[in-house]
């Protein structure tokens, strides 16, 4: 019996290559036309680049497949290299082109380097020696649908419902990100998501993640994946800058958080609702400061010129259902409103603004205002009943301008939280702070400074450093 099952398991596999390789053949079978090589010179024409061959050589020489009279021209000059990707029935190319020359290939006028390659993108111009053949390389559409757009590369992250990885627009040689979420079942709300995608795409804030463009992609005839172009911001989370630095000064956040009520305030006027504002969410654009006599834009670290916020992830409950999205929010609640925690059908805007006020906590004391480590009661209850406090001597720096406006966040009763124009005009923003304006509930907690000597919270480091080695003792384990 078991050496019945060998049998049907090998011919299984044998099947399975046969298979690939009569599918390999048959898309090897076809040549097409896949790049084109545009002439700009005065005399010659188009070198058209066709799937045949995996390999071109550019020479002078007779062996060459493309030839050239120029003495300055090197015998084999350079090579393009076609390299075919199949993904289900679907073929896609990618061009390389390596420098065999001592005379220089060059692109877009820099040179390449002899035994150096670069991957081609469209628009590239690519001049063979000093005697000016040049040309302009173009890819050919050889796929029907956006994805072949791109070349995908190195994975960023991954979250619950979506990964995201780097990606080269083969058109424009734009770095973007790609966040491709897990398969779903196809349905009937595709119509509702294209509508929905039209909406996130017309949104342009320059603290708001830019949607660049969307595709889907079939993986049989039941699931599809769909995945979002995004605009690559090269800073990292808020979260990150968080751990590292366990928290952050006073005026930086101010400076941060003015940023992001303007983006904010901008999905909200759209009635947009992020229901997802968390440090990861927050991404920071970060241009570095070359020298001390360049004038930094805030109150950056020594070595940064400017940093922008950018507000990503939001509206994404359309994408992976209302239901998970819920779900995924209950898994990590920290930073969720209560009215969500209730499973409110109704909430508003308005959670976004509790969500701030967590958010803000954490930047100024590193830790969350709300976890099981400060209960009893639960995190949930806590939350349900915003039970939160101001530890000393954690809070004990920071101005009753930022207790004021917190407390004001953290309000249980949505109608009478802060919305983001109240909270964008508040006095912590403003240079000249009056104390008269400070809310009596704020004195008393300032006043008291409630000190918990059974409690220690965890920071936003710690938290990690302690996910990592429980991780790392989970991986042993299954060693």
């Amino acid at each position: 019996m078991v050496e019945l099952n060998r049998k049907r398991n090998n011919d299984a596999a044998i099947s399975s290559q046969e298979k690939l390789i009569v599918k390999k053949q048959r898309f090897d079978s076809i040549v097409k036309e896949v790049a084109v090589l545009f002439n700009l010179n005065t005399s010659g024409s188009d070198i058209r680049i066709t799937s045949d061959k995996q390999v071109l050589l550019l020479g002078r020489s007779s062996h060459c497949d493309i030839k050239f009279d120029s003495p300055d021209v090197s015998s084999k000059h350079c090579s393009i290299e076609i390299t075919q990707i199949y993904t289900a029935s679907v073929i896609r190319y990618n061009l390389t082109i390596t420098d065999l020359s001592s005379n220089g290939t060059f692109i877009n006028s820099v040179l390449l380097g002899r035994g150096n390659t670069h991957l081609l993108k469209s628009g590239d111009e690519i001049t063979i020696a000093q005697s000016g053949n040049k040309y302009i390389f173009r890819y050919l559409s050889e796929v029907k649908g956006k994805n072949s757009n791109y070349i995908i590369g190195k994975k960023l992250g991954s979250g619950h419902y979506a990964d995201v990885k780097e990606a080269i627009n083969r058109v424009t040689g734009e770095v973007v990100a790609i966040k491709i979420f897990h398969p779903n079942n196809k349905n009937d709300y595709l119509k509702e998501l294209k509508q929905e995608l039209q909406v996130l795409m017309s949104i342009s804030h320059p603290n708001i993640v830019k949607f660049h463009d969307t595709f889907t992609e079939s993986l049989d005839n039941y699931t599809q994946t769909t995945c979002l172009v995004l605009e690559k911001v090269n800073g990292g989370e808020l979260f990150q800058r968080i751990v590292d630095k366990q928290k952050l000064r006073e005026n930086e956040t101010i400076a941060l958080f003015k940023q992001l009520l303007q983006g904010l305030g901008y999905l909200h006027s759209r009635n947009i609702i992020h229901r997802d504002l968390k440090p990861e969410n927050i991404l920071l654009e970060i241009k570095p400061r070359r020298s001390l006599s360049e004038t930094q834009s805030g109150p950056w670290d020594s070595n940064e010129l400017d940093v922008q916020v950018k507000i990503a992830d939001f509206g994404l409950a359309k994408f992976i259902g209302e239901f998970n999205f819920t779900n995924t929010l209950c898994g990590t609640p920290a930073y969720v409103a209560p009215e969500v925690l209730q499973k409110t059908r109704k909430y508003n805007k308005a959670v976004d603004l509790w969500s701030l006020g967590v958010l803000l906590y954490v930047c100024l004391c590193g830790f969350p205002p709300f976890s099981e480590e400060l209960g009893p009661p639960s995190m949930r209850q806590q939350i349900l009943s915003g039970k939160f406090a101001f530890f000393s001597p954690y809070w004990d720096p920071i101005s009753d301008f930022a207790l004021d406006l917190i407390t004001r966040l953290l309000v249980v009763d949505p109608t009478k939280r802060l919305d983001v124009n109240q909270t964008a005009n508040h006095i912590w923003f403003t240079e000249n702070k009056n104390e008269n304006k400070i809310s009596e509930a704020t004195r008393q907690l300032s006043v008291t400074r409630l000190t918990k000597k059974d409690t220690v919270p965890l920071t936003l480091k710690e938290r990690v450093e302690t996910a990592m080695a429980i991780d790392n003792v989970e991986k042993d384990n299954n060693k």
